[in-house]
This record gives structure tokens, C-alpha cells and sequence, in this order.
């Protein structure tokens, strides 16, 4: 019996191994949980065209946005484990939504398996020209005296918790204000819709660049080394632990053959090492990475204790 076991042992690993070989034999599908435009959409398009040229087989970028990212998550948990839909996600949807929803379809820890963390940014309090604050200073006495109405691509999503966060610590008047996406919720605050927006760096760079948007701070514990100038939160009396970004990583279902995921890992850590990549990402003020699966996961654990710390303080919950 026991030569038995080994040998179907043996015949599994080499089924295993073939289908690792054999993939991809079609097209495959990396889900966004955000609508098409945001940080993760475009860290999702530039990882696609790069996997695309590498594998062999085209990667197309899917828009699945809703519920704060769970619906695209949850699509991509509840998928085939082939290899053929893969997921790019936020801190939302992964480490920080099982800590602030009372029900969720799909348990991100257990049900869908990380490959590596591809990029991160911080996010950044920009707001229109003509907002009356411009320093981390004046905005924080501003939100104290009156309301502010802040932009976030969600319900649930970091960048909501970060304007939470603020109003536990400095108690300022933060009103928050969900949109399906990063991509609307930085357009009315260029249109002046509302008074500010907390997003990822990518969708405002743009924006910055053009003048129509002022970056007030941004969320890392220190400045954001490709954008010196833009002073960070954490250097005001109050914020000195603030300490806030946006990461993209790849993740799969779970139950997909580690053959598969190894080689996934293999392409994407490679592809963030390609030159163009990077520039492309820094042109958007995202930072590539490139890690371990396990060294992923492990930073997904942390990243999920550390939120659920978050919203026991500021007492968010969401039905």
C-alpha cells in the first residue's frame, strides 16, 4: 500500500508538472476589482502587456468594480483554480474588508493564493487649486473647523479608513464620499465636486501635472521618494506614526497547481525587473517589487492585523 501511495503520489506531481507546461494554452484573465482608470487597473495593464509578450498568451485586464473590490475578489476566489483567472488587488479587498464588513462572500485568506506583490504606492490628500489649504498644517486646522468632504474609490478601502484614521487622531470633520473606482473619485475632485480626494498616486499624477490638483501630503511615513517635495502627514505633531499605502499584488484561487503559481511568480517577478516596466510604474508614482509567494503572504497577515487594529480604533463597521 504504501508503494501505492507513492506511485499515485508520483503520477499527481507529473500531471502537476505538465499542466504547468502546457500553460498557458489560452488566454487569461487578470480581474480588477476597480473600474478602469485607477491604480490597480493601470499596475493590472501594464503587468498584462509584459505577461503577454513573455508566456506566449494574451492577458486581458477584466473591470469587475463594486462593493469595495469584493465582487471582482470574490469572482476570482469562486473561479476555476487553472491558472486562468487571476486576480490584481488592493489592500481592500484582501487584507482589510474581512475586518470591516459583517458578511463577505469569500474568505480572501483562505480562498484565493498569493503569487507576489507587484507594486505600492502612497496615497496622497490632493485637492483642487482652489481649495483653501495647500500644507498638511492649514488642512488639518481647516477639517477641525468645518466639514470636508473626501473621495475615496470605496466603502472599505484604505483610502476611506486613512480620512477615518485622521478624524480619530486629530479630530477633524472628514466626510467621506464612495465611487466605484479610483478614476471618478479623483475627477470630481478636479471638477470641483468635492472638496478633496484620498486616492493611490497613479490616477492623480496626471493631474498633479497639469495644475489641476494640489497634493496636500501624502500617507507613507516618510516622502515619497519620486515626489520629494510633497510633504508627508506623519511630519505634523499628532500623525508622527501616520502611515498609510496602496499596494497591488497577484493572487490566484486557491487549489491552483503550484507548478502553475511558481510559474506565474517566475513571469511577474521578472517582468517587474524589466526597465520599461519600472518606468512606466514610476511614471505613475507606483514603485515595483517582485517577492516570494511566501514572503507575499506573510506581508497580506501583517497587513491584516495591522488593519483590524485600525478599525477597532476608529470604530468603522460596515453592515
Amino acid at each position: 500500500m504504501p508503494r501505492l501511495l507513492s506511485v499515485c503520489f508520483a503520477l499527481l506531481l507529473s500531471c502537476a508538472s505538465a499542466a504547468a507546461q502546457d500553460w498557458p494554452a489560452r488566454p487569461v484573465h487578470l480581474i480588477v476589482p476597480y473600474s478602469a482608470g485607477g491604480g490597480t487597473d493601470t499596475v493590472a495593464r501594464v503587468l498584462a502587456q509584459k505577461l503577454s509578450l513573455s508566456l506566449g498568451q494574451q492577458f486581458v485586464v477584466e473591470n469587475k468594480p463594486g462593493a469595495s473590490g469584493m465582487i471582482g475578489a470574490a469572482a476570482v476566489a469562486k473561479a476555476a483554480p487553472d491558472g486562468y483567472t487571476l486576480l490584481v488587488a488592493s489592500p481592500a479587498e484582501i487584507a482589510l474588508n474581512q475586518n470591516l464588513f459583517t458578511a463577505m462572500t469569500y474568505d480572501p485568506l483562505k480562498e484565493l493564493a498569493p503569487i507576489t506583490l507587484l507594486a505600492w504606492t502612497p496615497l496622497v490628500l490632493a485637492a483642487h487649486p482652489n481649495f483653501p489649504a495647500s500644507t498638511p498644517q492649514e488642512f488639518v486646522a481647516l477639517a477641525r473647523k468645518e466639514q470636508v468632504d473626501f473621495s475615496t474609490p470605496g466603502i472599505g478601502s484604505s483610502h476611506h479608513l486613512t480620512g477615518e484614521y485622521m478624524n480619530y487622531v486629530a479630530h477633524t470633520k472628514l466626510t467621506h464620499v464612495p465611487y466605484r473606482g479610483a478614476a471618478p473619485a479623483v475627477t470630481d475632485a478636479v471638477a470641483g465636486q468635492v472638496k478633496l480626494t484620498i486616492s493611490g498616486m497613479p490616477p492623480v499624477v496626471p493631474f498633479l501635472k497639469a495644475d489641476k490638483l494640489k497634493a496636500i501630503a501624502v500617507t507613507s511615513k516618510k516622502r515619497f521618494p519620486l515626489f520629494p517635495d510633497i510633504p508627508a502627514m506623519s511630519e505634523i505633531k499628532g500623525f508622527e506614526d501616520f502611515d498609510f499605502t496602496n499596494w497591488f499584488g497577484l493572487l490566484a484561487p486557491a487549489g491552483t497547481p503550484q507548478p502553475v503559481l511558481d510559474k506565474l511568480n517566475k513571469a511577474a517577478v521578472e517582468a517587474l525587473k524589466d526597465e520599461q516596466v519600472r518606468k512606466i510604474l514610476e511614471s505613475q508614482a507606483a514603485v515595483a517589487v517582485g517577492n516570494t509567494s511566501e514572503e507575499f503572504r506573510k506581508f497580506i497577515l501583517d497587513e491584516a492585523a495591522r488593519y483590524k487594529k485600525i478599525v477597532e480604533i476608529t470604530h468603522v463597521k460596515i453592515q
